[in-house]
């Protein structure tokens, strides 16, 4: 079992590290290659800094040469400056090996032996086989085999020449060691590149995500430049970026794929959302996060010799158009669902709306026309006229209503303004509505001041607005239930308000309030009549005057709607929406008693 690590040595590590890092891409082998020479050539520089001042109290003060050979021994520390500053590991190594070089050469000419210039020319030569560069390494043994050269005519002079000449075939086999082992490393190093550069050409051509991880879900890699197409930087996905840039919902699922992977070896799909920039306002801020969404398939690499943990390499392919897609279908395959169903609902609820009032005219006419039939009562004759005439008015008001809506969703429908009273208006309205809301058991009342401003709008489509109000509160309010409708200033409008104690609509039927033939909890054997026309119609008539509407409702607390029209519709009839927007309110407190829906007798006309 592996000790842990001094903190002293985490620490150097953690800091080798960071010095090592690049402002480029780089895989793993060139990381470990930056760390490996900064930790050696740092030491180098540092024993070499503490040595000094040991010699000089040894020694003495050193002579010109001496001096010489010190500041030359500290080039493996401009070679490290030069990698931070340059970003470029060979110029580094071409450095340091020219450094030795230069100490090599300082020896042989300063009086030292051949023998204390050798290991400094070896040093370079492996300086430039660890670069992998073929040139460096020849020009580096070129200059070893010409120092030895000189060196050698020398030592012919002045004595020694045998020394020298023993070590010439030393020197020779290190070149030629150095320059094998260098083209062996370049080899293996093109070769690298190449299978980089085809996984490269295949990922880029797939338009994939192709990225390598640990067994902790940290990024280790990224192959190709895929990442550029979705605005990724692939430094910015090294370590922990890609995990921070994977949705918050999605990270548990990030997770277990890694580790799934790794635990069972089998290839795992999952989703994933992955953040690829941010949304700008109009003013050019970022202002919200932009996800897409990438399928994410991972597989299991097999740990290599000298490799602490197998890791998982991961495709990610963008499916967010296909994912926007799928979701439109299945929007419009439930749209189309709805529709059908309101389709049988409307030819249900029409054709019982007609039905009903064409049987009793054709009923009672067979009868009046039957000789055998015909009460011989004049009285219960025009009974049963006015029943005729009355199932004609509704078949009528039943067709109106159609054709209005087919006007408005057609964009036909033209308003004529004119100004008028709504206080007056509404007047009418409730007295058109009170033998209904008489025969429901229903109070009537009105809460408004018949000084009111007058408005410009059409008058008829606003008389078809209130009328339509006050049939739904009436119809769904049960007997002993009260609806007061309230007229009040707004701003720039006027605000029509018709509440009720009736039953009240659910929340999930409030969002789809004021669709053509939409009836809360429709049923064909429902207990109210009715096309489900009614408040489309007055949505439709609301959006051709420039208004709007409000909802607000809960089961069994009443309902309150609030339409609220332009003093003048003028400058909206060309400009305004075929349907007004409904604003719905699910929560609402429990409608109060009837007693409390009248207000000062001076404002309020109860309806005997």
């Amino acid at each position: 079992m592996r000790k842990p690590a001094a903190p002293w040595a985490t620490v150097s590590n953690e800091w080798i590290e960071r010095l090592a890092q690049s402002g480029r891409a780089i895989d793993s082998m060139e990381r470990a290659r930056r760390e490996a020479f900064l930790l050696s050539h740092l030491v180098l520089a540092a024993g070499v800094l503490i040595a000094a001042p040991l010699w000089i109290v040894v020694n003495g003060a050193p002579t010109l040469g001496e001096s010489a050979i010190f500041a030359l021994a500290q080039l493996p520390l401009l070679s490290v400056v030069a990698l931070l500053r340059l970003d470029n590991l060979k110029t580094a190594q071409s450095i340091a090996a020219f450094g030795w070089l230069a100490l090599a050469a300082a020896c042989l000419f300063t009086g030292a032996h051949v023998g204390a210039a050798a290991p400094f020319g070896a040093l370079a030569l492996i300086e430039a086989t660890f670069a992998c560069d073929l040139t460096l390494v020849s020009a580096t043994a070129s200059a070893a085999l010409a120092m030895l050269a000189v060196a050698a005519l020398t030592a012919a002079t002045g004595g020694g020449f045998f020394e020298t000449l023993l070590a010439a075939p030393l020197v020779l086999y290190v070149v030629l060691l150095a320059r094998s082992a260098g083209k062996v490393e370049t080899v293996r190093s093109e070769a690298e590149a190449r299978n980089r550069r085809d996984l490269r050409l295949v990922s880029e051509a797939a338009g994939d995500l192709v990225i390598g991880f640990d067994e902790g879900g940290a990024v280790a890699s990224v192959v190709g430049e895929a990442a550029k197409a979705y605005g990724l930087d692939a430094r910015e996905l090294m370590g922990r970026g890609f995990f921070q840039r994977v949705h918050v919902g999605d990270r548990p699922a990030f997770l277990k794929l890694v580790s799934d992977a790794i635990a069972t070896g089998e290839a795992m799909r999952a989703t994933l959302r992955l953040r690829i920039g941010h949304a700008r306002n109009e003013r050019g801020e970022f202002v919200e996060p932009v996800f897409h969404f990438f399928e994410a398939r991972s597989s299991l690499v097999e740990a290599a010799d000298g490799e602490r943990a197998a890791g998982v390499v991961c495709i990610l392919r963008d499916v967010t158009a296909q994912r926007h897609a799928a979701e439109t279908i299945e929007a419009a395959r439930r749209e189309s669902e709805m529709a059908a169903a309101g389709k049988t609902r409307f030819l249900a609820n029409v054709s019982h709306e007609l039905r009903t009032p064409l049987n009793a005219i054709i009923g009672f006419s067979e009868m009046l026309a039957s000789e055998q039939l015909a009460p011989a009562d004049p009285a219960k004759r025009r009974e049963y006229a006015e029943i005729i005439r009355n199932s004609g008015q509704h078949l009528l008001a039943v067709v109106n209503t159609i054709l209005d809506m087919s006007k408005i969703e057609s964009g036909s429908m033209q308003l004529s303004p004119e100004p008028f009273s709504l206080p007056e208006l509404v007047d009418q309205c409730v007295s058109m509505m009170q033998l209904k809301a008489e025969q429901g058991q229903v109070t009537l009342s009105r809460d408004y001041s018949e000084r009111l401003e007058e408005i410009v709008g059409d008058k008829r489509a606003c008389k078809q607005i209130i009328i339509n109000l006050l049939s739904n509160a009436v119809k769904f309010t049960p007997a002993n239930g009260r609806v007061r409708i309230r007229l009040a200033p707004d701003g720039n409008c006027l605000a029509l308000s018709v509440t009720d104690s009736g039953i009240g609509i659910s929340a999930s039927d409030l969002g789809r309030l004021g669709d053509p033939f939409f009836q809360a909890s429709a049923s064909h054997d429902r207990a109210y009549e009715g096309t489900g026309l009614g408040l489309s119609v007055v949505r439709g008539l609301v959006g051709l005057h420039g208004g709007t509407i409000a909802v607000e409702s809960a089961p069994r607390s009443g309902t309150s709607v609030t339409v609220r029209l332009p003093l003048d519709c003028r400058p909206f009839q060309n400009k305004a929406p075929a349907l007004a927007r409904i604003e719905t309110i699910a929560r609402r407190g429990v409608i109060r008693p009837a007693e409390e829906l009248e207000t000062a007798e001076d404002r309020v006309k109860k309806i005997a």
